[in-house]
């Protein structure tokens, strides 16, 4: 007998995740089992285990299992093995930054004080294997003294600035410390380099030694003169002087050629020894952000110290640290405090190098952006032609009132004044509706965003109505509006709220770049036209708060009617809000009596003495128009 079994397709096992290099602090991944259709199914619990990172399991979103990890300090890649329901899966994820050595040369190499005032400096980012790295950020650079100005990319992973000398005219050494932040200009991710530069100083040494005497000074081994001194005794000698020599030798021959030697202090100050960077220099107030701080020591000589003994001091965040690399360099990691200051304050001080031996690297901390929205409109009765105060309400992710929003209002009929912020947080504008019309209801709109960002540092992606959006975001949250990107090759820009519509939500695997900073990518992984999706993040930019008011036709005027307790106060305006001064108005009570009675500003106002609730009703006797309220004593 001869038995025919059709062919079957068995179910399958993936892990999801980046699809390029990823960040040392962290990735998301996650399982699917997949059926013979290539469907999500559910699975069991599955068995994961991860070389060279920590593994945790995140918040479930079924059918998928989805785990963050973490890569152990010093790993250069990460495999994810996986097993459940008798499949299996692997994946390797090979972890950022690219570029392991950031290089830095001055031409010349040696500048002179008097002779030479700038230098051209070149920075290289430079892979491991030796070959340029273009991945990163341009480098941030800074020295200790003087300055650098116009960094440009000449190349790949190459740049090129002009070191400009200090005005100073004492020999020194100049530190310059260079960091690459990848895989965002705000990422505490990358490399850094180091060149002391020293800074030789041209001088004419003045003195005076014996009349018509002849005076030769040797500084660090070379001879500068003879120089001839006057009648008078006083002499010049043109010298170079190198840093960390503070003492010539001097050689005096008289008239008669006899030789007197003698020591010669250059009486030189105390030179800075010291020079920090930090980054980034931008960090959200939340309590968890992280800069990295890094200082380059040179002595005297303009020789790395290897244990140097520097001390910093913060005023509100938190400094863990000094690591020691090789070549004198220290760093340390700064933590933002959660609380909002203004006066954060680094410092950090090299005392035994001397007074001068300080820095103090810029730090800005930030709010973080528009986390929720509340609408508050003035009247649930409009009519046309009148109109009716609008309050929209800005608070960031603490609940705390985020001032400097972007406020934008809608609705499908009528117009909305500027929105003015008279506190922090608050906006005040006003809606007006058509002039005339027929009753009907309408929805008032208000979304606030930002306030806007400057340097990208994430890409977020989030599905609403079936389609997919993209943000990109500063550090804090705050979009970056006008980012490019690229979408499995589609180029896209963000708008003004950093965020950009990308389509309806296709299965299949979505990789989103940003245009400049290449390095910062997302992979999305859509499964189905219906879900799910991972990553799947909340949007970048909180929803809209809505509020439904009725629109009633058009009257000449409107009574106004007030009722704090047992006081009653009423008004009549126009259709503009204006009160109407001198209006003549018909007031009746169900019961009761008017008390107190006091007019101020057009605005009439009495207590009601009555034993249990009474109506009150105001009438414009000219128009008839008439406004009820109950007051219960």
């Amino acid at each position: 007998m001869l038995l025919l079994c059709a062919p079957a397709w068995a179910d399958t096992l993936e892990i999801l995740g980046p699809s390029s290099a990823v960040a040392p602090d962290g990735f998301p991944v996650a399982l699917v089992r997949k059926d013979s259709a290539g469907r999500p199914v559910p699975m069991g619990k599955p068995s994961v285990q991860a070389d060279g990172a920590e593994l945790r399991e995140d918040t479930a979103e079924p059918p998928l299992r989805t785990f963050v990890v973490t890569p152990r300090p010093g790993a250069r890649d990460v495999v994810v093995r996986a097993n459940v329901d008798g499949l299996a899966a692997q994946a390797r994820y090979v972890l950022g930054p690219p570029a392991a050595e950031v290089r830095l040369a001055l031409e010349p190499p040696a500048p002179v004080k008097g002779k030479d005032t700038e230098a051209r400096l070149t920075v290289q980012l430079v892979r491991p294997d030796g070959t340029a790295d273009d991945s990163g950020a341009p480098p941030v650079v800074r020295v200790s003294v003087g300055r650098v100005e116009g960094l440009e990319r000449t190349g790949p992973g190459t740049y090129r600035a002009r070191y400009v000398l200090p005005d100073t005219r004492y020999p020194e050494v100049a530190i310059l410390v260079a960091f690459s932040a990848w895989p965002s200009p705000q990422s505490v991710h990358g490399a850094y380099g180091r060149v002391l530069v020293p800074l030789a100083a041209s001088v004419n040494l003045p003195g005076t030694t014996e009349p018509d005497a002849e005076i030769a000074i040797d500084i660090a081994g070379q001879t500068f003169g003879p120089a001839v001194a006057g009648h008078d005794g006083r002499f010049r000698v043109p010298i170079i002087v190198p840093p960390g020599h503070r003492i010539g030798q001097g050689r005096v021959v008289d008239k008669v050629g006899n030789v007197r030697r003698m020591p010669i202090d250059l009486r030189l100050p105390p030179t800075d020894g010291l020079a920090c960077v930090l980054q980034p220099q931008r960090l959200p107030s939340d309590g968890v952000s992280q800069a990295r701080l890094v200082c380059a020591t040179s002595d005297a000589m303009g020789q790395p110290v290897d244990d140097a003994r520097v001390t910093t001091q913060v005023r509100h965040g938190t400094l863990r640290g000094p690591t020691r690399a090789p070549g004198g360099l220290l760093e340390w990691r700064y933590t933002a405090p959660r609380k909002l200051v203004s006066d954060e304050r680094i410092e950090v001080a090299w005392p035994q190098r001397g007074p001068g031996s300080r820095e103090s690297p810029a730090l800005e901390l930030v709010q973080g952006p528009v986390a929720m929205t509340r609408l508050e409109v003035g009247d649930a009765l409009v009519h046309h032609g009148a109109r009716t105060r609008v309050e929209v309400t800005a608070r960031d992710a603490f609940d705390r009132p985020r001032p400097g929003a972007t406020v934008e209002l809608s609705a499908l009929v009528g117009t909305f004044g500027p929105a003015e912020e008279p506190q922090p947080g608050t906006f005040i504008s006003a809606w007006a509706p058509p002039a005339t019309g027929a009753a009907t209801d309408v929805d008032l709109r208000a979304r606030a965003w930002g306030p806007s960002g400057h340097e990208p540092a994430r890409i977020t992606v989030w599905r609403a109505a079936g389609e997919l959006y993209a943000g990109v975001s500063d550090l804090a949250g705050l979009p970056v509006p006008g980012q490019p990107l690229r979408v499995d090759g589609r180029e896209v820009t963000t708008g003004t709220d950093g965020t950009v519509r990308l389509g309806p939500a296709r299965p299949g695997t979505l990789e989103i770049s940003h245009g400049v900073w290449t390095g910062l990518t997302r992979t999305v992984h859509v499964l189905g036209a219906d879900g799910p999706v991972f990553p799947l993040e909340r949007p970048l930019v909180s929803s809209a708060a809505s509020q439904r008011v009725r629109l009633a036709p058009e009257i000449p005027v409107n009574v106004r009617l007030k009722v704090s307790g047992t006081r009653v106060t009423y008004w009549v305006e126009d259709a503009n809000g204006q009160v109407l001064m001198g209006r003549e108005v018909f007031v009746s009570l169900t019961g009761g009596q008017r008390a107190e009675e006091r007019v101020e500003e057009g605005r009439t106002s009495f207590t009601v003495r009555a034993p249990g609730p009474v109506s009150v009703s105001v009438a414009d006797v000219a128009t008839g128009v008439t406004a009820l309220a109950e007051v219960r004593p």
